[in-house]
């Protein structure tokens, strides 16, 4: 385990640092990713009420049936809707980049 874990780290350095990979199916590996190495958007995980308010989740408050004067919290699933895509401030790695970066 630990002789493949030394030969995978050699390729990533070797391609970071510009040398040429001794195994074609690194290049190919790392060739055939699509797109950007950065993300610069996620989906929120936040909803919209109807009042416009913000929130992860939300609760009303409707009296209890059983006992005089006190109220239960229940919550709110219906007329929600998601945030929808954030920009975010500062841009992130994307998981699927095929090399592994490491400063030691």
């Amino acid at each position: 385990m630990g002789g493949h874990m030394g030969r995978m780290a050699k390729k990533s350095m070797d391609y970071i640092t510009g040398q040429t990979p001794e195994n074609i199916e690194t290049c190919n590996s790392v060739a055939s990713f699509r797109g950007t190495p950065f993300v610069l958007t996620r989906s929120s995980s936040q909803y919209f009420d109807e009042d416009g308010h913000l929130a992860h989740e939300f609760y009303k408050e409707t009296p209890d049936r059983n006992a005089s004067g006190k109220v239960k919290l229940k919550r709110i699933t219906k007329g929600l809707r998601k945030q929808g895509e954030i920009k975010l401030d500062i841009p992130r790695l994307n998981v699927n980049f095929p090399i592994i970066i490491y400063e030691g």
